[in-house]
């Protein structure tokens, strides 16, 4: 799976879900937090993250890039624009 985030809607931690929800198209049981994030995401095969605007990422940002850090076979991006 191949998708692009804009870090500058990971910020918020209610907003920053919802946003995920559609991007990855999470099923509606989705818990909305760090563990279903992680949950959801490593069961994933072939999933590349591109992330864009993330020098305007902050607040809960960088809890979202911890998970993804921790999904082992994720491949992630960083690109700033």
């Amino acid at each position: 799976m191949h998708v692009v985030l804009d870090a500058r809607n990971l910020c918020e931690r209610a907003a920053a879900h919802k946003y995920m929800k559609k991007v990855f198209s999470f099923p509606d049981f989705y818990g909305e937090n760090q563990d279903a994030l992680y949950d959801l995401l490593s069961e994933m095969n072939d999933l590349h993250i591109h992330l864009i605007h993330a020098k305007e990422g902050e607040g809960y940002y960088g809890k979202v890039m911890s998970v993804f850090e921790d999904i082992k076979d994720a491949e992630i991006d960083i690109i700033d624009m």
